[in-house]
């Protein structure tokens, strides 16, 4: 029953969450710098932090993530690791994220437990009903407009429509989105948003993050 109640618990924090951070280190001259930066978020709203580091070391993650987990906790965020559910267990993170072509959400939660927050990218309409129907606990959606990072079609505002009337699960929307353009989004009752370069690269992350929030219902 108490397990029951947790992973009700996590879910129902999951529907409060609106500014996703996903992390990425390559321009920081120092670990310090970004942690820094994150911490900086943060203290600017940012409600999860996903910690995505695809080329340093893994004794080096394990490293950071233990950081990056005592910060969410300062402030009260939920921690996810990237596509790696055993350092999400050994760091202690609330859950992992998981790509397309990552283990299953089944597998995920044999390795983390049944409480954990189990996250999935998802790149059209099929991809998220295959991601409900798994057991995912929310999905990110994208990319919107366009995103260095990715290549190929981006969704366009009918397919946000039909996601926002449609699943019950929460979605993340995420590619290309930035102070210029989130005013626009938010006008479809969008308002949870995954970001990376806006946040993590602006000269004051907290302040970055407190503008976004500004915009989200």
């Amino acid at each position: 029953m108490w397990d029951k109640l947790k992973e009700q618990f996590n879910l129902l924090k999951l529907e409060k969450k609106r500014l996703y951070l996903i992390t990425d280190s390559e321009k920081f001259i120092s670990k310090d710098d970004f942690l820094d930066a994150i911490a900086s978020a943060l203290q600017g709203g940012v409600d999860i932090v996903q910690l995505r580091e695809k080329i340093i070391p893994d004794s080096v993650v394990v490293e950071i993530a233990r950081k990056v987990r005592t910060l969410c906790d300062e402030y009260g965020a939920t921690f996810l690791v990237n596509d790696r559910p055993d350092i999400a267990r050994i760091s202690e993170a609330d859950g992992v994220h998981l790509g397309q072509d990552d283990i299953s959400v089944e597998d995920a939660r044999e390795i983390l437990g049944q409480n954990a927050i189990i996250g999935k990218s998802c790149h059209n309409t099929d991809e998220i009903i295959s991601a409900v129907n798994e057991g995912a606990d929310y999905v990110t959606f994208g990319p919107i407009f366009t995103t260095l990072s990715k290549s190929g079609e981006y969704i366009d505002f009918a397919q946000i429509q039909w996601v926002l009337e449609n699943i019950d699960i929460p979605v993340f929307l995420t590619g290309d989105i930035t102070l210029t353009n989130i005013q626009e989004l938010s006008q479809t009752g969008a308002n949870k948003f995954v970001i990376t370069n806006s946040i993590m690269y602006a000269r004051v992350p907290e302040y970055s993050a407190r503008e976004i929030l500004k915009y989200l219902p």
